[in-house]
């Protein structure tokens, strides 16, 4: 009898190291797994991080481009000079063209806006102006 318990004592060892070192193994292989999962997470946090900064830039450049794109810039200024309208680029140093229209034959709005400078976006809107003007 003394036999039959020893070797069934030694099973029992047996089995119990066997189960303790499974379950041993099998938390210290989950754990290097949940390890890697946390990295990984991590990883994709810092790249749709990245992503999304790129993104917003991305978009307030588009936003700048558009509000850029629907200013027209100005082409030509037109003042008086000497009595008579005189057109200028837009800088409003280098001289374009003298005119035969006569500052008190306008309009008084639009006398006033070319004693000011009346800014002209095209040369199209340019000669229609002096078009309809001219006399």
């Amino acid at each position: 009898m003394r036999k039959t318990c020893s070797i069934r004592l030694l099973v029992v060892g047996i089995v119990l190291t066997a189960a303790i070192s499974l379950c041993l193994g099998f938390l210290t292989g989950t754990r290097k797994n949940w390890d890697n999962y946390e990295q990984h997470i991590a990883m994709l946090k810092q790249q749709n991080e990245t992503l999304l900064t790129q993104w917003e830039t991305q978009e307030k450049e588009n936003e700048l481009e558009e509000s850029l794109n629907v200013v027209e810039p100005y082409q030509y200024l037109l003042l008086a000079e000497d009595g008579y309208v005189a057109v200028y680029h837009a800088d409003g140093k280098t001289f374009f063209s003298s005119t035969d229209i006569l500052l008190i034959k306008l309009p008084e709005d639009l006398q006033a806006e070319i004693q000011e400078g009346k800014y002209i976006t095209s040369e199209e809107q340019l000669y229609n102006f002096l078009e309809n003007y001219s006399s």
